[in-house]
């Protein structure tokens, strides 16, 4: 009777456990995909700022060539004016023209001189509107690195959210339990076994509900160690070696089965060498797509 309320209580908590994990992961989910909008939106808008200041620049780099010109041009007019104005007085003290015609000279280039100060006033106006444009050009340059820096954040907080993703999509395996093996398929349900009578171990656990995890095929790598820590294999019989953090490591046996999201029980049979097993506490750890998923302990006495 206790048992039975106990497993019942068991099987609560872990649906209270599995939706609170549906709920997380499919609040992940979404927080993934408005981020991933949001970078799209920031892209476009940083595409164009960025083709704004560049038309800026050039547009100021074209200003500042024109400008250049300008005031090279100006330069030389008032000389020439300047030179002008001195060869009147010159012609006039040699007599070489009237005092009307000098009068008249002066007041052209006087007008003239007007004229030019007109334009430096109008190139000073245009140097002033330069320096908005470059100063504007340098807030927009600003706007463009921040945008930049907010697309890394976006990016670095995407790439985050997958890890975070596929670390919940990873199976579970709880509930590892172990039987003896006859010759006549007759299967003993224990904890502990005899060294000497152990011919075929079945090893069976639960995998657990999971809505991120993908349908489809799995593979489950059971590693089987002794208390010396060394792994136990037979190759002969179905060990091998699988991929774990980039470099290859012996299993002693493999379960392949067809996962739909549900919880179900998934087992495998290892036939042990034929070498002598230590007596002690045995470890099998479950590993599927190079991760630890679970583990289990039985004994040989």
């Amino acid at each position: 009777m206790r048992t039975g309320i106990i497993s019942g209580v068991l099987l609560v908590l872990v649906g209270i456990v599995a939706g609170i994990l549906y709920w997380r992961l499919r609040k992940v989910e979404k927080e993934k995909t408005e981020l991933v909008e949001e970078k799209v939106s920031l892209e476009e808008n940083l595409r164009e700022l960025d083709q704004r200041v560049m038309a800026m620049q050039k547009e100021l780099e074209r200003k500042d060539v024109e400008l250049e010109e300008k005031n090279r041009r100006l330069e030389e007019l008032q000389k020439e004016v300047q030179q002008a104005q001195a060869l009147i007085r010159k012609y006039q003290e040699q007599g070489k023209i009237s005092a009307k015609q000098a009068e008249e000279m002066r007041y052209k280039t006087e007008q003239m001189a007007y004229y030019l100060q007109k334009y430096q006033e109008r190139i000073k106006e245009l140097e002033e509107e330069n320096q908005k444009l470059r100063e504007r050009t340098e807030q927009l340059e600003k706007e463009v690195e921040q945008k930049e820096t907010q697309a890394r954040q976006i990016e670095e907080e995407k790439e985050k959210l997958a890890i975070k993703v596929k670390a919940a999509s990873y199976l579970k395996a709880i509930e590892f339990r172990f039987a003896q093996v006859k010759d006549s398929g007759k299967e003993e349900w224990e904890k502990e076994f005899r060294a000497r009578r152990l011919r075929t171990l079945k090893i069976c656990f639960q995998v657990l509900e999971n809505e991120v995890a993908e349908p489809g095929e799995r593979t489950v790598y059971l590693v089987i160690s002794d208390p010396t820590n060394k792994v136990i294999t037979n190759f002969a019989k179905g060990s091998g070696y699988f991929t774990l953090m980039d470099t290859e490591q012996p299993f002693s046996t493999k379960a392949v089965f067809q996962y739909n999201r549900q919880r179900q029980e998934v087992c495998a049979l290892f036939e042990r060498p034929e070498e002598e097993l230590n007596k002690g506490t045995y470890t099998v750890i479950a590993f599927c797509e190079g991760v630890e998923i679970g583990r289990g302990q039985f004994t040989l006495k």
